[in-house]
């Protein structure tokens, strides 16, 4: 059974801080506890930090949150807010006498929307963290990250559509996959089960213009990213999540057209908190179908 996510993603928690004015924000992931995560960024323009120690030879075994944020590289500045959060609840990895909270993150590209009046920071991670903790449905649409994500750049920014973030969640045989997208491709949103665009750049006669008819038209630059947490109680290391993360992006390359261009950031990251039995390849293909749906609900919720 699939469906939109309405409750949370299993072992986390999803809080936003939305920007006054709704043109830039910041989305929290927050996991029940330390957990193995790897990531893998296949766009030519990405915006991440701490991405390198989720590789699977690589010391640190998981992630305690993963922060989504507006404001290009500024926003990365975001992730302090959070690690003061779980610092102050004695959160993060074994370090000695200490504990230090692990927190990678990554960026979208809203400043062309946002005018770089509002760009999130170490306060603004916080308060998304706060919003986490509080708990209830996970918020879909222009909310958090996605407030100022905009999608189908290529007849330009002016031209393009709202983004936001979706969430959709796979559940079978007691597994649940669930994926968080923050939307704000350079490419079309499409639903593959139609063939048809569902957000993106629209011509004079107001019907959408796929990008194989536009593409004499393309800018040089585009200011896009699209960025995914899955997420699912089956049991991984952080190698089987490096596995996971990479055919999820084939859910990306499903949804937008064209996607991973050198003008996107496009990262997935995989998060397991559960030790679930399900085989690898299967969890990978949920994962792939859940970050697909994820990404359309993205532009059609709310």
């Amino acid at each position: 059974m699939a469906r939109p996510a309405m409750e949370a993603l299993p072992g986390a928690r999803v809080g936003h801080w939305t920007a006054p004015g709704g043109k830039s924000g910041v989305t929290a992931i927050v996991f029940d506890e330390l957990s193995p995560a790897s990531v893998w960024v296949a766009g030519g323009a990405p915006g991440t930090q701490e991405t390198e120690l989720l590789d699977p030879s690589r010391l640190v075994p998981g992630v305690d949150a993963i922060i989504f944020s507006g404001g290009s590289a500024f926003g990365l500045a975001a992730a302090d807010g959070a690690r003061r959060f779980l610092k102050e609840r004695g959160r993060g990895f074994a370090a000695g006498d200490f504990r230090v909270p692990i927190v990678p993150s990554a960026v979208i590209f809203d400043l062309s929307v946002s005018g770089g009046e509002t760009i999130p920071g170490e306060r603004e991670g916080y308060a998304a963290m706060e919003d986490a903790q509080r708990g209830g449905a996970p918020r879909m649409g222009r909310v958090g990250a996605g407030a100022g994500a905009t999608v189908g750049k290529y007849l330009g920014v002016s031209r393009a559509a709202p983004g936001g973030v979706g969430l959709w969640v796979e559940q079978v045989e007691g597994i649940s996959v669930g994926a968080l997208a923050v939307v704000n491709s350079y490419g079309a949103v499409v639903d593959s089960q139609t063939g048809s665009i569902a957000a993106g750049p629209r011509g004079e006669s107001g019907a959408f213009v796929d990008y194989f008819n536009a593409a004499p038209q393309l800018p040089r630059f585009g200011g896009a990213t699209t960025l995914c947490a899955v997420v699912t109680n089956a049991r991984l290391d952080k190698a089987a999540a490096r596995h996971v993360a990479v055919m999820a992006h084939g859910g990306v390359a499903r949804a937008t057209r064209p996607s991973h261009t050198p003008y996107d950031g496009d990262a997935v990251f995989a998060v397991s908190t559960g030790d679930g039995d399900m085989e690898l390849a299967r969890v990978g293909a949920y994962a792939a179908r859940a970050v697909e749906r994820a990404i359309l609900a993205a532009v059609t919720s709310g």
